[in-house]
């Protein structure tokens, strides 16, 4: 068989996941620590208690295991001294706070049906399991995973995803990462997982069955290139297109290899999210979702926009075309949770900058010496954005060479372009 695959009523299905990866608090199990200390105290004593015990970073050293218990308590009596008798009780009662939730025996037992293994992957504490044991039962049908306080690390500390991933030998990209915290969500799609952030029960049976369900026979990682003319491959010197294995999507394919299908989604004159006259279905946000729909599901969204917005007759600043960029990013973490259960691993890209000396370009009447700066200046707010989002950046508007035209990539800058996206989604 190929890779993964399912035989159902004769037919070979090949799948590309092969495990999913859950955390337990506040996902598999409820986990209101807030409602159980007022269930606890008054309001003011509620608060002393939360602030010293679960709103303080020594609840995560709890989680880690390397300081003793008596340590971490020691820890929660110094930040509220006069509330010690409170703590100590609130400590080893916290098994009330733990909720067993009957959905999710039944949920873990239907992926396994389907030929699924199945993890866990949790910041929590041995004193938190073994104050509520019935609540964990669920992780009977699981077929393993990790705890923080077993390893000395929490999420989103990449160590403990990499524990897990040398624990079961698994492939990040062959892994589906369920998690209520944005930043351990983040953490696993830049490690490569596919990664869905946990809403309500409704929500995450959904996106799981889509996902699974667009996974079958999905046997290679799609990279979608979102772009412009230079995602397209125009030629400067034709006014045509390169040859199909001058583009740098053919090229960033080959270095992938068999194990990655690249698409072109490229056309002349598209903008981030801004309508240019007489050409409003240029404006990047038209066909975006469409692109999104027709080629899911999508592991790999590289977004690669921005000259076109530095048109002089657009009067765009930097900050208005990277609202585009982000728009774009927003848009893609709203719909693809509906279009294929998880989102796509987002690659930020800063298209090559601008010539200085666009005077003799055939494209001068649209530029200006201020064109040449926005394409520049957009490239720390793409990174902020990347870095806000939790997608991975590249920068190509330094290093990357451009043609006579000042805006399009010469054969060596399609190479350079492919070596760079090869490299971020490579490593």
């Amino acid at each position: 068989m190929n890779r993964h695959a399912i035989i159902i009523d004769g037919t070979e299905e090949t799948e590309l996941i092969k495990t999913v990866v859950f955390d337990i608090g506040k996902v598999l199990i409820g986990f209101d620590w807030e409602e159980y200390v007022r269930s606890l105290f008054d309001e003011e004593t509620a608060q002393k208690v939360t602030h010293a015990m679960f709103g303080s970073s020594s609840w995560h050293e709890l989680d880690r295991a390397v300081l003793s218990e008596e340590e971490i308590v020691g820890l929660f009596h110094n930040t509220e001294p006069e509330y010690c008798r409170e703590i100590d009780e609130a400590f080893e009662r916290v098994g009330e706070c733990v909720a067993r939730r009957d959905w999710v025996i039944p949920l873990i037992d239907s992926i396994k049906e389907r030929g699924y293994r199945v993890l866990y992957l949790s910041n929590m504490s041995e004193h938190v399991i073994a104050s509520n044991p019935r609540a964990f039962d669920f992780t009977d049908h699981m077929d393993g995973g990790i705890y923080s306080y077993e390893v000395h690390y929490i999420k989103p500390e990449k160590e403990i995803y990499e524990k897990l991933f040398e624990k079961y030998s698994l492939k990040p990209d062959e892994c589906l990462f369920i998690d209520d915290i944005p930043a351990n969500v983040a953490k696993a799609k830049r490690l490569g997982m596919k990664a869905i952030r946990y809403i309500d029960p409704e929500q995450l049976a959904a996106n799981i069955d889509q996902a699974l369900t667009k996974d079958k026979n999905h046997d290679r990682l799609s990279v979608v290139c979102y772009g412009d003319s230079n995602t397209y491959g125009f030629d400067p010197n034709t006014g045509s297109r390169y040859q199909y294995d001058k583009r740098w999507t053919t090229l960033l394919g080959e270095k992938l290899g068999a194990h990655y299908e690249v698409i072109p989604e490229g056309l002349n004159g598209r903008t981030t999210a801004y309508d240019r006259p007489g050409a409003g279905w240029k404006n990047g946000v038209s066909s975006f979702i469409a692109c999104l729909g027709t080629h899911k599901p999508v592991d790999y969204l590289i977004i690669m926009l921005g000259t076109n917005d530095c048109n002089a007759g657009l009067s765009l600043s930097a900050e208005d075309i990277a609202k585009g960029m982000e728009n774009l990013v927003e848009l893609a973490e709203e719909k693809s949770p509906e279009l294929q259960g998880y989102i796509p691993q987002i690659v930020v890209t800063v298209p090559p900058a601008i010539s200085e000396d666009f005077g003799g370009s055939p494209f001068a009447w649209e530029l200006s010496p201020e064109s040449v700066q926005k394409s520049k200046d957009i490239a720390p707010l793409y990174r902020d954005i990347a870095e806000r989002h939790g997608c991975l950046f590249a920068d190509a508007s330094e290093g990357i060479e451009v043609s006579a035209d000042c805006m399009h990539l010469t054969e060596k800058g399609h190479t350079q372009i492919s070596d760079l996206l090869y490299k971020i989604i490579s490593e």
